[in-house]
């Protein structure tokens, strides 16, 4: 298991810009997690624009099992899940899914995940975890977080009506280094003004989804009945 060393030794460096014979052999993992309730446009779009400004060997979509931060009340099976990111990504090369927090159960911690891919993946490893803008504003309440800054990266993209500047608090318990690597490989991307919740609710009330979602999630959503009331 990686001990952070690898990070710090590359922090400061230009994203994309291999700086020695080593490097060349390192692998960029961006992490995606989250519930995807259901997976979403924004969602891609936002894999595509990151795995693309960094250079990214491959994303991991990571369906959480149970949200640690967040109560959902309508929350699709696990299973569900997975099979829409799984449809979703379908023909996109770099994109992956995995399943590991789902089959690891309970509450999906996302230091825990982080270990778990640096155990398989090891040292040639340098990893990315990718998270809109909405989610820094919590990273502070994060599992461990100072110990999942040292694991990787936080690359943070904009979302409509979050800001992107960190809390003093979350300064304060990651350290200034860290802060300056987030800044450093933040993205700005067009508003993707979409999200799950919103999906759900037009679900629910009979209201078309159409261009929200890739047609076979919508396929998949409509053949398994889910979001709905009736």
């Amino acid at each position: 298991m990686s001990n952070g060393n690898n990070k710090a030794i590359l922090t400061g460096k230009q994203p994309g810009i291999l700086a020695d014979n080593n490097d060349q052999c390192r692998i960029r993992i961006g992490i995606l997690g989250g519930t995807f309730n259901p997976i979403h446009m924004g969602h891609l779009i936002m894999a595509e624009e990151v795995c693309k400004h960094h250079h990214l060997s491959k994303i991991i979509f990571i369906p959480a099992y149970i949200p640690p931060h967040k109560y959902v009340n309508d929350l699709a099976e696990a299973h569900h899940r997975h099979q829409m990111i799984k449809a979703a990504i379908s023909g996109i090369s770099k994109f992956e899914v995995s399943d590991l927090e789902i089959m690891r159960e309970g509450k999906s911690y996302t230091i825990d995940t982080i270990q778990q891919i640096l155990n398989h993946y090891g040292e040639d490893s340098e990893i990315f975890l990718i998270m809109g803008a909405d989610s820094l504003n919590e990273l502070e309440l994060w599992k461990n977080i100072k110990k999942l800054s040292q694991l990787c990266h936080f690359v943070i993209v904009n979302r409509p009506g979050f800001k992107t500047e960190a809390s003093a608090r979350l300064v304060e318990i990651i350290g200034s280094a860290n802060i300056l690597d987030i800044e450093r490989l933040r993205i700005e991307i067009a508003p993707v003004d979409i999200s799950s919740t919103n999906i759900r609710k037009r679900l629910n009330g009979g209201v078309e989804i159409n261009g929200l979602v890739p047609e076979c999630v919508e396929a998949y959503i409509k053949e398994h009945g889910l979001y709905s009331s009736t």
